[in-house]
């Protein structure tokens, strides 16, 4: 599927290989940070894997979103690892 000819339903389908990382704040405070390293600025924390994940599917939203209005690519997700 080209990211050109693709709906925005299309483009918001497409699943992204997701990072996640515990992340130790200046404070001491650990949190959970979860991120989609193809879209650029599609990273979010949490004191929670549930809430990083729900800001961080809201931010995908709106970068894929604001990428096709503007008629700009979608950037394709990279192959998961194999094991």
């Amino acid at each position: 599927m080209s990211t050109t000819t693709a709906s925005l339903d299309e483009l918001l389908a497409i699943p992204y290989v997701l990072d996640v990382r515990a992340v130790q704040r200046e404070d001491g405070e650990w949190m959970c940070r979860v991120g989609y390293d193809e879209l650029p600025g599609c990273v979010a924390e949490g004191r929670t894997p549930f809430e990083a994940l729900t800001r961080l599917e809201r931010l995908r939203v709106a970068i894929v979103t604001d990428l096709y209005e503007r008629g700009r690519p979608v950037p394709a997700p990279r192959a998961p690892l194999r094991v």
